[in-house]
């Protein structure tokens, strides 16, 4: 047993009768250990039982609601009306502002028959990012307390605003909410909201139980409103987490998550959408990934602690990637060399141990016992989601050479319709 934790010792490394195999497992191990001890600690820090700290607040805040909508404009209408109906704080201190992009004329008809303000950005296909900065200009910094960011499909709890305002009474400028997933119709839906409730504890509640920021969702969040106006201008990409993190952990500012302000959401129900969610999540991670590679060694020269821990969890993989990374390994090392595997069956049973440690109970995880089956299909599509964005961007690239192929073709052909120099001078003569 000695034998295979002896790569701890230095010693180890310095002795020429190791093979390569051995080597390569080695450094392998080592490498995977460190997202899988990240994980476990965090595992750890989730247990203790979730406790709003802030009392109840003197003062009520103004807010402005804003519902980001590509494209579902039914989706919105059902969920302003939730709010508007089921909400406990007073109309009289919230506004609702709505970032509408490709809606068809009868959804922005009924938009128009609600209490609700309308922003239109001036590009017809724009990214999340752009809408919330359209919206953003329409308004001075003074005119509201604090901002709401909501998705089109997001319903929030009657309560909501009330905790909002008493956490940001008592000095939190940004705030992430609990989001759930609504629809749990499917086993792809119900893997994909436990892979979200896992997220939102290790992520979310154990970071903030070891004083760091909370993780962005992107939607169910709350910022003050003069600090995301002077903030908005500098987000860039089509990534809102990514951008508005960066950001809120460069000037220093604490993210806090508020457990029991659950801001619902519809999850994707099958494979297929699964797949396209995956591809549009990886074009963001290996996006942070540079981040995270270029910025890391700045930030911890600069001591700040916060988004070195950000950035070092930008570094790391996906859960279900390194479910599939340290399976492979263990299989392959069990079949080369069965004894250096032990090990690696270790790894994996504490990343599991850790995953089992992060589940919440509750409905989910209920339903989650019955869907576990389908967890294979689930990390097979997301490992397949690296092959994929990489056939799509070399399919881009191809139709990029050939669209230039075929400029040059016309420029060319255009060049020898046009008469020569001496064709012009024997014109003239003529």
């Amino acid at each position: 047993m000695d034998e295979l934790f002896q790569i701890f010792n230095p010693d180890w490394w310095m002795n020429d009768n190791n093979s390569v195999l051995q080597i390569a497992d080695a450094v392998l191990f080592l490498l995977f250990s460190i997202p899988v001890a990240y994980i476990f600690i965090y595992a750890l820090a989730s247990l203790p039982k979730y406790k709003n700290p802030y009392p109840p607040a003197p003062i009520q805040h103004r807010f402005l609601i804003l519902y980001v909508v590509l494209k579902n404009g039914q989706e919105v209408i059902e969920s302003i009306n939730n709010f508007l109906d089921m909400q406990l704080y007073p109309k009289d201190l919230y506004d609702i502002v709505v970032a509408a992009t490709q809606l068809p004329e009868e959804d922005l008809c009924e938009l128009l028959s609600m209490p609700v303000n309308i922003v239109v950005p001036d590009k017809e296909n724009c990214t999340k990012v752009y809408a919330i900065q359209q919206v953003m200009q329409r308004y001075s910094p003074e005119e509201y307390d604090t901002i709401l960011i909501f998705n089109s499909d997001n319903k929030i709890i009657p309560n909501a605003l009330e905790l909002f305002n008493n956490a940001y009474y008592s000095g939190c400028d940004a705030i992430q909410g609990h989001r759930m997933a609504e629809n749990l119709t499917t086993n792809i839906a119900v893997l994909n909201a436990t892979s979200e409730e896992i997220n939102n504890r290790l992520f979310r509640k154990a970071h903030t139980t070891l004083g760091f920021s909370s993780a962005l969702i992107g939607s169910g969040l709350m910022l003050d409103f003069e600090m995301f106006h002077r903030i908005a201008p500098r987000l860039k990409g089509s990534d809102l987490t990514t951008s508005l993190e960066m950001e809120l952990l460069k000037e220093n500012i604490y993210t806090e998550y508020l457990e029991e302000v659950i801001c619902y959401c519809k999850k994707t129900t099958d494979a297929a959408g699964y797949s396209e969610e995956r591809q549009r999540w990886l074009s963001a991670q290996y996006h942070s990934t540079l981040v995270a590679f270029l910025r890391f060694p700045i930030a911890l020269i600069q001591g700040k602690w916060d988004l070195c821990e950000k950035l070092f969890q930008w570094l790391m993989p996906s859960r279900f990637l390194l479910i599939a990374y340290i399976t492979l390994c263990t299989l392959v090392m069990t079949v080369a060399n069965w004894p250096l595997s032990l090990k690696w069956y270790g790894l994996l049973g504490v990343l599991f141990f850790s995953f089992l440690m992060a589940l919440p109970d509750g409905e989910i995880t209920h339903r989650f016992r019955k869907a576990f089956w389908s967890l294979p299909i689930l990390i097979f599509t997301s490992a397949f989601s690296h092959f994929l964005r990489f056939k799509k961007q070399r399919a881009q690239k191809k139709k990029k050479k050939g669209l230039n192929e075929n400029k040059i073709t016309s420029e060319n052909a255009s060049m020898d319709m046009m008469p020569s120099e001496e064709q012009l001078a024997e014109g003239e003569r003529v």
